[in-house]
């Protein structure tokens, strides 16, 4: 990854495709765009184009006030405040229709369609066919972040020029042709595309595409399943995409190539999101790696902490007990009053996300450790909920300033995504067997130690979450087991509204831990809910009793900016906008 971000840069600087032209809906070839008739000469100088688009994959933020907010903040297992307010405004509906912009971007997906123009100028040699492979994945990546944001969407295959009125002026085609139009992209990524060990380090592979498709797939199958009856819906009731789903992510397990990393049951999943670098790491199929040894050019601490985010007491009563049941039932469970008891005999991977009392802050060079005894509360850059994250989080101080490392890798795709998607997938279709819960879920819970998931021993749990709708209990099960294993990962906002879960925070407002005497004598007139729970959004949220703003017949899309739809008469604002 090192390699393609320093290519990145080459890439820019001799004019490629990457200036937008802003005036036209769907971004227009600009004027600088490649003329040069010695290039697209040989598959060198396709990975030299291709370099540039991984730009578009996600990443640690590398310059602000120093730090990155938790990745699901915003939702109702993790808030923000301070400088990462602006986090919090989808769930709360605080969405005006912008003039311009918005989202409504199609410079990735053209610099995508020029590329794939242009492949068959260059001489079928080399790895010419795995490049091709690449632009089809992206196309898919790109056009995936958009049917998120804005649901159905033109369908362009080509870079358009002026004279292209039919796409230009043209309708939107409906979110299942454009969920099938990915597909179809990642299938043929997935013919072309070589495998891990075929290719260069860090680079896309045929797993990564297979691993992305079940990700489209599941979201699209359950959209169209849970939106069935409401104005976002699509044209099917899901099942074919769940099918695909399980069929993608199955194929990544049955691959062979990547597994589960495994250590001490106490240790493993903390150390997973705590490393330098991954090159090694059997579970990682995509990382970038941060690190001012190599040069990175970033003005502040990747990982600052705190860092202005803070886990809610939603998330908190996610995780089972170490017995395998959850909090209202096991009698293990030692209530919430003091994070001492709230951590004891919990799932592991719940007492290493959220910072505990006796956990190291910090490291020096000398080993010398500096010990976690309570959260830092009441500031923008502290943690508004008194759950401080561990995850993401690296106590090693950097031997050179003495300060918090800015060396951190940020994990891209991770093959226990794989796991839990083809379960769900199963579990959708009601196709979930225990030799499914078996090759998935349970490999997840013997990681960290937690019993096995047995189908026909769920017990019902008093505080399953109300989606507005029945579940069968294995369903709930494989949800919880999807969040707390990839908790603050970046997909929980996508899960709700896949989910069509309205029901569990509208009108709510996500509280933190209980004000106990220890916090009140270390931070005094902090704001409380009726029940002593830490309450910071209290004045912040617009909906009704204080709670989540989002409305339900709206705020599931984004709108489409007006210039778009003054400049295309055959655009649709999405509804209630």
């Amino acid at each position: 990854m090192k390699k393609i971000l320093l290519l990145t840069v080459l890439f820019l600087g001799i004019g490629m495709v990457f200036t937008s032209c802003k005036k036209n809906f769907l971004d227009l070839n600009p004027r600088d765009q490649i003329s040069d008739p010695e290039f697209w000469k040989s598959d060198q100088d396709m990975e030299l184009y291709m370099n540039g688009l991984y730009s578009v994959l996600p990443g640690w933020l590398t310059s602000g006030s120093g730090g990155n907010p938790l990745l699901d903040a915003g939702t109702d297992m993790a808030i923000s405040v301070g400088l990462w307010l602006s986090t919090k405004n989808r769930l709360d509906g605080a969405i005006t229709v912008p003039s311009s912009g918005g989202g409504w971007s199609w410079t990735a997906v053209r610099n995508v369609n020029y590329f794939l123009k242009n492949s068959d100028r260059v001489p079928n040699v080399g790895l010419k066919d795995h490049y091709i492979g690449e632009a089809y994945f992206f196309r898919a990546f790109n056009y995936f972040n958009l049917l998120k944001q804005f649901g159905d969407l033109p369908i362009v295959k080509v870079p358009l020029s002026p004279t292209d009125k039919e796409v230009l002026m043209g309708p939107r085609s409906s979110r299942t042709d454009v969920a099938n139009f990915i597909l179809s992209d990642l299938d043929m990524a997935i013919s072309k595309l070589k495998g891990k060990a075929e290719v260069p380090a860090q680079r896309i592979s045929r797993d990564i595409a297979s691993l992305f498709k079940s990700r489209v797939a599941l979201y699209e199958g359950t959209w169209e399943k849970y939106h069935q009856n409401d104005a976002f819906k699509g044209k099917t009731n899901g099942d074919a995409f769940l099918t695909a789903a399980a069929q993608a992510a199955k194929a990544v397990i049955d691959g062979g190539v990547y597994r589960l990393s495994t250590g001490n049951t106490s240790q493993v999943y903390y150390e997973l999101f705590n490393q330098v670098n991954l090159s090694s790491n059997p579970e990682i199929l995509l990382w970038r790696s941060y690190s001012s040894a190599q040069g990175d050019a970033f003005t502040n601490q990747l990982w600052n902490w705190p860092h202005g985010s803070g886990f809610t007491q939603e998330m908190v009563g996610t995780y089972l007990c170490s017995d395998g049941l959850p909090i209202g039932l096991s009698p293990l469970y030692q209530g919430e009053k003091d994070i001492r008891d709230v951590v004891k005999n919990r799932d592991q991977r719940f007492v290493q996300t959220v910072m505990n009392p006796g956990d190291p802050v910090t490291i020096s060079l000398k080993n010398d450790t500096t010990k976690y005894t309570l959260p830092l509360l009441g500031g923008a850059q502290t943690g508004p909920t008194g759950y401080e994250s561990q995850k993401f989080r690296r106590p090693q101080l950097d031997p050179a300033t003495g300060g918090n490392s800015g060396e951190l890798s940020f994990i891209i795709f991770r093959f226990a995504e794989a796991l839990l998607n083809y379960a769900e997938a199963k579990a959708e279709l009601g196709q979930l067997t225990q030799a499914d819960v078996d090759l998935s879920i349970n490999k997840l819970r013997a990681r960290v130690g937690m019993p096995n998931m047995v189908l026909t021993s769920i017990r019902t749990d008093p505080k399953w979450p109300d989606y507005g709708y029945t579940l069968p209990n294995y369903l709930h099960e494989v949800r919880r087991e999807r969040a707390v294993e990839l908790m603050t990962e970046g997909f929980r906002l996508d899960d709700l509204m896949r989910w069509r879960a309205d029901k569990l925070f509208v009108g709510k407002r996500p509280k933190g831990a209980f004000y106990s005497n220890e916090l009140k004598a270390a931070y005094a007139n902090l704001k409380v809910d009726a029940g002593n729970f830490l309450d910071p959004y209290v004045t912040t949220l617009t909906g009704a009793n204080g709670g989540w703003g989002f409305n339900p017949a709206k705020h599931y899309l984004l709108p489409i900016p007006t210039n778009e739809l003054t400049l295309n008469p055959a655009l649709t604002q999405n509804p209630g906008y």
